[in-house]
């Protein structure tokens, strides 16, 4: 019989049956595997839920009563609350335990001597249940505690610090003159200095949404090193602000200081006042304007903890045009410390003294130790005259005090091998100027009796609230005008830079995000017809107050009330056969805003430190003026013959795994007479970190 090859029917059927159970099994292992993918999300959830439950008590902004809608501490208490999220509800349940220390463990009551009105520490339970796919109740339990400060300590429970334990030791490096100049302020060598501070732009308005940041380090140098002792974050910001309701808001903060002669800021009271809000229609202010434009009204007291500004009262409130603002828009600017991680309001700044030298100038150790001893001539002056000529009292009126300027004061007062003038006796080119600001703060009439009962303490230094803060790239840089001995303008001499304080990248416009200021160009000889060599002068304005230290303008009253101080230079030119040029050009970079993002930012100053400046030409020199501020750019000088072709060539060694282009980086310049003066103003070039988006294809001018 001829046999047939195929399946048979049976083995069809058994076929079908085995697929069919695969199938249903893989069907039931998906539906499983489901399941648990929406479980583990729903336990995901859930446990976020309670973190954030958790997070909201530690966010307490206030320890017995707090602003809306964040709760005080002590009156955290138990509660319950459900949320629907992705289609599933939650129900979150919580219980809160009081604890107090008593000096070995935490227990339920209050030990004997506890002087607080609130627990040491709360215990928080957080439970949140849900139900999983199976319908089934499922619940997860985070416990927490949260404490209004650190944990108490048996000498705690006293009511003080504790003393009796070690104190943290932090080492702290001290800036380097001429941009921070350190003060001894005690017997003890404790000294105080402040960072040179860093100005950030976040607004595009051009006139407010500048944000100023630095720090006032008191440290005390030994043998071991130097141990930070008090370190002052300070932040000042200029705002547009819009008239509010009343509310409760802060009055500003007062000094204090320790048993251990330490200055320290204490929070403002909070009182009912006037407040106001951010001006909606400027955008992009920086978020430290809500709390500016909230709380920098005076309070409706009379005594001095109620003021901003105790020496103008009442302050009133201006447009962006100077004119009164009584209601609606206003311009503003406020003073900040952090103090318990918050940025809290302090008095206004108050300008006492400003100075202007070179960069040289200060480098100059014994010209250090002149200018140090001016600031402490300053600050003493100035608190004498507080203490027994103003005696502060609300509508009071008194003329301010005499202090010598430090150009005059410098002459008889110069430390031993240090200058007796800061007269710039130079040839054609450039140099940095440096402006300083001495400010001293106003101090309330109880502090003033209780505190400073002795004008000629060798400690008086510390227990003085002062600054001495570089104002460089803050002042108004200015010419003053020729006074007779020499023909022309005094811009035929000299140029300054005084360009606007901004620090956004706009590449349409060829902006990087730096600018310049206090760049002195030395034109040409000041000799007048007789060979005399005379002098034209620079100037350098900074605004009272808040005013200043934001470069904006928020007062007319702080405009006449500014401070000025003016450098003598004096050009003297060589006599040579082929006369000397000079040819300057500016030098901005260009730099990833992270690893993760290519926009482009302005470099930071150290950015430069790799860049490089060679020629070829014969007779040339060439130098590269590095910035000594973040968003500040850098310069190139380079002196030629008259009738030379100047070539220069650019270089930058890269850092780390970064790649920088420079555009150009070799440019051919004719040294010829610009008309008047010896001093050529040349192309730009732009430094850019080859990871910003599209680097190639960048160029510093159009």
């Amino acid at each position: 019989m001829k046999q047939h090859k195929g399946f048979g029917l049976l083995e069809i059927l058994i076929t079908l049956v085995l697929l069919g159970v695969g199938v249903a099994g893989l069907v039931a292992m998906s539906r499983g595997a489901l399941f648990s993918s929406q479980d583990g999300r729903r336990y995901e959830i859930a446990m976020r839920l309670a973190e954030s439950r958790l997070d909201a008590f530690r966010n307490f902004n206030g320890i017995i009563a707090a602003t809306s809608p964040e709760t005080a501490y002590a009156a955290i208490t138990a509660g319950t609350s459900s949320v629907s999220l992705s289609g599933d509800s939650y129900n979150l349940s919580w219980s809160v335990a009081n604890q107090y220390w008593n000096g070995a463990a935490w227990q339920s009551t209050a030990p004997a001597g506890y002087r607080y009105t609130y627990p040491g520490r709360k215990v928080i339970d957080v439970t949140v249940s849900w139900s999983d796919s199976q319908s089934q109740t499922r619940s997860l339990l985070l416990s927490g505690a949260v404490s209004p400060t650190e944990s108490l300590t048996g000498d705690q429970i006293n009511g003080g610090l504790d003393t009796a334990r070690p104190q943290p030791q932090v080492s702290y490096t001290p800036g380097v003159a001429p941009d921070v100049i350190s003060i001894e302020i005690d017997s003890e060598g404790r000294k105080q200095e402040t960072s040179k501070p860093l100005p950030t732009v976040t607004s595009k308005d051009g006139t407010v949404g500048k944000l100023v940041q630095f720090e006032t380090v008191t440290y005390k140098p030994d043998a071991s090193g130097t141990t930070r002792q008090v370190l002052q974050d300070l932040a000042s910001v200029s705002c547009s602000c819009t008239y509010g309701s009343t509310l409760t808001s802060y009055l500003p903060g007062q000094v204090s200081l320790t048993s251990g002669n330490l200055l320290y800021w204490t929070v403002g009271n909070q009182t009912s006042k006037v407040t106001g809000i951010v001006d909606s229609s400027v955008k992009d202010q920086p978020a430290l304007c809500d709390s500016c434009c909230k709380n920098h009204f005076d309070g409706s007291g009379t005594s001095f903890d109620q003021f901003y500004a105790p020496l103008r009262t009442p302050r009133q409130r201006y447009s962006s045009s100077l004119s009164v603002a009584s209601s609606g828009h206003y311009v503003d600017a406020c003073r900040f410390v952090r103090l318990d991680g918050y940025y809290r309001p302090l008095p206004d700044w108050n300008l006492v003294k400003v100075i202007v030298t070179t960069a040289d100038f200060l480098a100059k150790p014994a010209n250090q130790t002149s200018y140090q001893n001016y600031i402490k001539y300053v600050v003493k002056a100035y608190v004498t005259w507080q203490k027994n000529t103003l005696n502060w009292s609300y509508g009071g009126s008194v003329s301010s005090p005499t202090i010598e300027e430090f150009a005059d004061w410098l002459p008889v007062h110069a430390a031993a091998g240090g200058d007796s003038t800061t007269t710039l006796t130079t040839g054609t080119g450039t140099a940095q100027l440096i402006a300083r600001g001495i400010y001293v703060d106003l101090m309330s009439p109880d502090y003033l009796q209780q505190t400073i009962t002795d004008l000629g303490d060798v400690d008086l230094l510390a227990k003085i609230p002062f600054q001495d803060i570089n104002l460089t790239m803050l002042a108004e840089w200015s010419l003053v005008p020729l006074s007779g001995q020499l023909s022309g303008n005094v811009s035929d001499y000299v140029a300054v830079t005084n360009e606007p304080v901004k620090t956004i990248v706009d590449l349409n416009n060829y902006y990087f995000g730096s600018y310049s200021r206090g760049y002195l160009s030395a034109k040409k000889s000041t000799k007048d017809a007789g060979n005399v060599l005379q002098a034209v002068a620079i100037k350098a304005t900074t605004y009272q107050g808040n005013s200043g230290i934001t470069s904006t303008l928020i007062s007319p009253l702080d405009q006449t009330g500014s401070k000025t101080a003016q450098l003598p230079i004096k050009i003297d030119v060589a006599s040579l056969p082929t006369p000397t040029l000079t040819v300057t050009g500016r030098i901005s970079c260009l730099e990833k805003s992270s690893n993760n993002n290519p926009d482009p930012v302005a470099c930071n100053k150290n950015t430069f430190n790799d860049l490089s400046i060679s020629t070829t030409t014969t007779g040339a020199s060439c130098r590269i003026d590095k910035p000594q501020a973040n968003n500040q750019p850098a310069t190139y000088s380079c002196s030629a013959p008259e009738g030379s072709s100047l070539v220069l060539t650019l270089s930058y060694t890269a850092q780390g795994n970064g790649t920088y282009l420079l555009k150009p980086s070799t440019m051919s310049i004719p040294m010829t007479s610009p008309g008047t003066g010896l001093v050529i103003t040349g192309p730009c070039s732009l430094l850019v970190d080859n990871g910003v988006t599209n680097a190639s294809s960048l160029t510093c001018s159009p």
